[in-house]
């Protein structure tokens, strides 16, 4: 039946990348269908043949979590609504990891959270593609500022974010040393809250982590250095992804219009908004985003914070209504008469090759996570 399964994933999967390649917009009947045939899979099967209550409503947990995931991206402005249906699609078809898949996180085992692991290989996925062409087409502008920018503009952020995963997975495996943390969801919830309170205490969470880390090195091995500096790689290419994406939205992606130039459907490169009474724009990078969102543990933090949402960057483009009052506020001379718009930047493909690597392979950021730091 898992055949099945993927046949319907890849069918999906070939529709939702060509319509979005050709149009830029996601067909409904294209995804909600095969999402639904899930749903009632794992009802069946649940229900009617394993009598497990967890399991028949698998489905719709995994299209909760990939709606969660999905949106948190749409807020950051990273991601289309689009989008965020074909991950929910996806995840109901398979909320467990397929088993034909070789590496196997605990949390898409046992428990329906497969969605993780098709979000992560459709990032990873398409990064090498992104980086060459953004790396070209920076190299044929001669941006050479903003290719400095790429890789040196808080390079430090990854260490620290390093040192935090490092220390939580020292806490980790001294209580499974200990037998206090066998279950492997428990075990992962607690690597999580660890994180998650390390990157709460900012430099003390920093001093925090090195001082695990020194305590494995001393009394496990100084190869766990190495797994550091692994773990550290890591998150830095994950950090120029983002950044590669964000300079290839204004460098590559974008043109600056003025106000009279802007039309009906255009997709802003950036947010303007309205707060303390003043109008505002925002073009910070998602993963600056991430890391105050976990150093806040507030997820309002992945988006922007006004009173009033005047325009921004989401794939269902700009309205008439948004233009006309775009243009009173230039008329009004309290917002500046250049505006970045982009064309957007079709997502499905890269999903549906992460949903081909998830079902066929496995979980990639998994293996790189444990294989870094030597488990």
């Amino acid at each position: 039946m898992e055949l099945l399964l993927i046949l319907l994933g890849v069918i999906m999967g070939i529709l939702t990348s060509y319509t979005d390649i050709k149009t830029g917009f996601i067909d409904d009947k294209h995804v909600f269908p095969v999402a639904g045939l899930g749903i009632l899979y794992y009802l069946y099967l649940g229900f009617v043949i394993k009598h497990n209550t967890i399991l028949a409503l698998s489905g719709i947990i995994g299209l909760g979590t990939g709606f969660l995931l999905g949106y948190l991206l749409y807020m950051m402005g990273g991601w289309a609504s689009g989008d965020v249906v074909i991950l929910m699609a996806y995840s109901a078809l398979f909320p467990y990891a397929s088993r034909y898949a070789k590496v196997i996180p605990p949390y898409a085992s046992k428990y329906p959270l497969h969605s993780l692991t098709l979000l992560l290989n459709s990032i990873l996925a398409i990064f090498p593609f992104i980086f060459i062409y953004s790396l070209a087409m920076l190299l044929k502008n001669k941006k050479m500022d903003r290719l400095k920018q790429i890789f040196i503009e808080k390079w430090f952020r990854p260490f620290e974010f390093a040192l935090w995963v490092s220390g939580a997975f020292v806490v980790l495996r001294v209580l499974q040393q200990s037998s206090i943390s066998g279950n492997p969801l428990l075990g992962f919830l607690i690597w999580m809250i660890t994180i998650a309170l390390m990157a709460k205490l900012g430099k003390i969470g920093d001093l925090i982590g090195a001082g695990l880390l020194i305590y494995d090195i001393v009394f496990n091995t100084p190869q766990v250095t190495y797994s550091y500096l692994k773990i550290a790689v890591m998150f830095y290419l994950f950090k120029t992804f983002f950044s590669l994406v964000s300079i290839m939205r204004v460098e590559v992606l974008t043109k600056k219009v003025s106000v009279n130039e802007l039309k009906e459907w255009d997709i802003l490169g950036e947010w303007i908004y309205e707060r303390d009474g003043k109008i505002q724009r925002d073009r910070e990078g998602s993963f600056d985003k991430l890391i105050r969102a976990l150093k806040t543990l507030d997820v309002n933090a992945l988006r922007v914070e006004y009173d009033k949402l005047i325009a921004s960057p989401t794939a269902e483009g700009l309205t008439k209504e948004n233009i006309e009052t775009l243009k009173r506020l230039v008329e009004e001379e309290k917002l500046e008469d250049e505006f970045l718009v982009r064309n957007a930047m079709p997502f499905a493909p890269a999903l549906f090759l992460g949903f081909l690597i998830s079902v066929l392979y496995g979980d990639l950021f998994w293996i790189l996570l444990t294989k870094s730091n030597g488990l």
